[in-house]
């Protein structure tokens, strides 16, 4: 670690640091962070990642009175780069109520930043006087544009690069956007280090050598060996167990879940790859386990995106909200939820309603009343304190974030700043969740499950998100294998 520390502090512009999961990057980038910190006068550290969990993650680790460090999401950033240059850049001012939506996707905002510093050098060493040290935490994950945007501040504005990543835990396939390509990187940077020192298991070492050397195995292509492997991991095979959204054999899976959830003590998560099938464990497990939410709320995206389209009607806005409370709760059946959309019309239709669509409508008419993202939040609060009979609210936050929005002009800038905040929250003693959003996280006991070809398919792409989802537990994992639907990536 000495070596470590020593090029870290050197002047060198770029510094890569390739680490495992569990081997001790965050800390690493924490403790490097606080003590460039400690050097500094006015100049400040900025440390970047790509998610809120990430971020809050490093808040916990950096507060202190006297720390001069700036946490920023990537993104965050790069609006903080292009606000004071909009009209010049040909954006809308103001324009962060924009940003997300369809007309201003991230991506512009990320491309924006990037040519804006390559071709204005004087804003290149005005960023770079503030943060003379840059911190790039999860660089694997850097689409093209982020890559650019740093690369720049290093070669015009003379910022000293410090980066961090995995190859392995690089999850944004399927996106149109262009990603660094790590490999390149590393061969390419003569100032590089591995940590590849397990931290995670020091309770459990037999498995956090198990995990490393799956890890290597799944980055040659080869499958992993569950014969002689350590007391920590236990594994399990069943036939037919899951489809692609939903457990074919609900009995059986509520008994491995429950089975899991009640064998041991500590934060538990169950994974899998699919948000659909994280539902339905979360289901199957009777909701004893919650969903994590993450930081980003799906399905009050695709809400929102419907209520800022143009020309919206109170009837596409009603049937937005209906789906919207069937994506974050249970209870609410289908002849319900159909007979409800008979009556959201160009008008919303009361006549002989019966007593369970009696609440439903009383909520559907705050949307006639006003059909925006007003009326969407006021719906919601009526359904959160007149909840319908067999209704149960599962995904909290999303639940509380509309209700939130209704006190906003800008529901997409209240939205950012529920993220925000959301960051700094810790997740229940129980949970469920898609590997993406437990990505950065740990947990003392972790099942997969199904560890089947649907969830963690063949390829590349597959091997890293089984990998990921295997590297969270501390102490004890759990892997329940189909015998109809293999993955390629057990053996």
């Amino acid at each position: 670690m000495t070596q470590l520390d020593d090029l870290l502090h050197s002047d060198a512009p770029l510094v890569v640091v390739e680490a495992a999961a569990g081997c001790g990057k965050t800390w690493t980038a924490a403790k490097f962070a606080k003590e460039m910190s400690a050097r500094l006068s006015h100049q400040r550290v900025l440390l970047l990642s790509h998610t809120h969990g990430a971020c809050g993650e490093f808040h916990r680790r950096c507060t202190g009175p006297d720390l001069r460090i700036d946490v920023e999401t990537c993104d965050s950033f790069a609006l903080k780069v292009v606000g004071p240059y909009a009209a010049a850049l040909g954006l809308p001012y103001p324009f962060d109520h924009l940003v997300g939506r369809a007309g201003l996707p991230f991506e512009t905002i990320r491309a924006k930043a990037a040519d804006l510093v390559r071709h204005s050098p004087t804003v290149a060493r005005l960023i770079s006087a503030r943060y003379p040290v840059i911190i790039l935490d999860e660089h694997q994950d850097a689409s093209l544009t982020q890559h650019q945007l740093a690369m720049t501040l290093m070669t015009v504005g003379g910022s000293r690069l410090r980066v961090f990543g995995d190859p392995m835990q690089a999850l944004h396939s399927g996106t149109s956007e262009h990603y660094v390509d790590w490999d390149a990187l590393w061969a390419s940077c003569k100032d590089r280090r591995e940590l590849t020192e397990p931290k995670r298991w020091l309770e459990a070492p037999d498995l956090g050598r198990w995990i490393t050397a799956a890890r290597t195995t799944l980055k040659a292509g080869g499958s992993v060996s569950l014969r002689d492997v350590p007391s920590e991991l236990r594994v399990r095979t069943e036939t037919g167990l899951a489809g692609r959204k939903k457990f074919k054999n609900p009995q059986l899976a509520g008994e491995i879940l429950h089975g899991f959830l009640d064998d041991g003590q500590g934060r538990a998560v169950v994974i899998a790859h699919l948000s659909d099938m994280v539902r339905a464990l979360a289901q199957g497990a009777n909701w004893r386990a919650g969903v994590n939410e993450g930081a980003v709320l799906e399905h009050l995206d695709r809400l929102l995106a419907q209520a800022e389209e143009d020309a919206v009607t109170a009837a596409k806005l009603a049937a937005g909200f209906l789906a919207f409370a069937t994506d974050i709760g249970s209870g609410f059946p289908k002849a319900l939820r159909d007979g409800l959309g008979n009556r959201a019309g160009a008008q919303l239709n009361r006549a002989q309603a019966g007593a369970k669509q009696a609440p439903w409508l009383h909520a559907l008419e705050a949307i006639y009343a006003d059909p925006s993202h007003r009326g969407l939040a006021t719906a919601m609060d009526r359904l959160a304190t007149r909840t319908p009979g067999g209704y149960r609210i599962r995904l909290g936050d999303h639940a509380a974030a509309l209700r939130a929005i209704g006190r906003a002009d800008d529901p997409r800038g209240h939205l950012h700043a529920l993220s925000r905040l959301r960051r700094r929250r810790s997740l229940p003693p129980l949970s469920t969740s898609t590997v993406h959003k437990a990505k950065g996280l740990e947990f003392r006991r972790v099942l997969v499950c199904p560890a089947d070809a649907q969830q963690y398919p063949p390829g590349a792409y597959g091997a890293r998100l089984f990998y990921v989802a295997m590297s969270r537990a501390t102490h004890q994992l759990t892997i329940v294998t189909d015998g109809a639907a293999p993955t390629v990536h057990l053996d």
